[in-house]
């Protein structure tokens, strides 16, 4: 047969199927896996799985129903669903957060004389806790020497001074301990005025043409592990760093390698560490490259999770990626 006749065959056959059928009944078109294309009024469970379109009275397609998706491709989506959830809980949070900044402030200038007034406080508090080690010290001077006098005269040092002796210097190590806490707190407070200051200076920067709602601060994307693109050719030079990355730190083997997702197999060991990376397009913005880490699904693999050993490997991810990009350092 003919190409041209056949088609004509077909298109007789089909017309004459949609003439058969009643008004309200619909007429539903596939190709099954052998490539046999069908038309019925009805879909039996087998048929389902396949890609059908839905025809008019003139045989017109008026709906489309996708392909049943594997498995594998359901897990992929819930697993990009997840991703896009904290995708926007990060962007909600930026928002707040820069919304609370442009209310709270109206000047640089403004925000370091807050900086400035809280470090003194922090400060005043400290050479408090040093001046009370200064009496402890002086308290602890009094009762060694006292000590000492007992053991020149060849006498044993009363059970209660010595106590008195040990309770003081624990009283001295807290206090130690208490001004290393006054210092790491002055180190936070400043390096979050700092932050805050940079963000502050970029909102009210009016030629910056940097989206302001959707990018997250660097603390954000190092705790998440998301790392922003700034243009497509960055995007593309970032992902092959990106699955480096999820390649050398995986302990499994790669399950899915697509050109949004690489996904290792889930852990079958206690000590087993699956990375994934996925690459979340935004309506708004460039693209943004999400970093997943998963252990097993076990006390051990949850206590694994939560360790400071994978918070540092996920931190560790965007400076990897940056770096490789600013400095052009080759990957393995």
């Amino acid at each position: 047969m003919k190409p041209h006749n056949f088609h004509l065959t077909f298109f007789l056959s089909c017309s004459l199927l949609l003439a058969s059928q009643p008004s309200s009944a619909k007429l539903y078109k596939w190709v099954d896996d052998s490539g046999k294309t069908s038309f019925s009024d009805q879909i039996s469970p087998e048929e389902a799985k396949y890609r059908r379109e839905t025809l008019s009275k003139k045989g017109r397609v008026v709906d489309i129903t996708e392909q049943e998706k594997t498995k594998e491709e359901k897990e992929r989506d819930n697993h990009l669903n997840i991703l896009r959830e904290k995708q926007e809980k990060i962007i909600a949070n930026q928002k707040a957060h820069d919304d609370s900044l442009l209310r709270s402030y109206h000047s640089k200038e403004e925000m370091l004389a807050e900086l400035k007034a809280k470090i003194a406080i922090i400060e005043g508090q400290k050479k408090l806790i040093e001046s009370a080690i200064v009496q402890q010290l002086e308290r602890l001077d009094v009762k060694q020497k006292s000590a000492a006098t007992f053991e020149r005269n060849a006498q044993p040092v009363p059970a209660n001074l010595i106590e008195e002796i040990k309770n003081i210097q624990i009283e001295i190590e807290k206090t130690k301990s208490a001004v290393n806490d006054s210092i790491a707190q002055q180190k936070k407070v400043s390096d979050e005025y700092d932050t805050n200051i940079k963000r502050f200076l970029v909102l009210t920067k009016p030629d910056d043409p940097t989206p302001k709602n959707i990018v997250a601060s660097i603390e954000e994307a190092n705790e998440l592990g998301l790392f922003r693109c700034e243009n497509d050719i960055e995007c593309k030079k970032a992902w092959a760093i990106a699955r480096t990355f999820v390649d050398i730190h995986s302990t499994t083997p790669v399950d899915v390698n697509a050109d949004n997702l690489v996904m290792h197999e889930q852990p079958s060991k206690d000590t087993d560490i699956s990375l994934s990376i996925s690459k979340i397009a935004s309506k708004d913005a460039d693209d943004q490259l999400f970093l997943d880490i998963h252990c097993r699904d076990s006390s051990l693999g949850k206590e694994l999770c939560n360790s400071q050993q994978i918070k540092d490997l996920r931190k560790s991810f965007r400076p990897y990626v940056n770096e490789r990009l600013i400095n052009k350092v080759p990957t393995p």
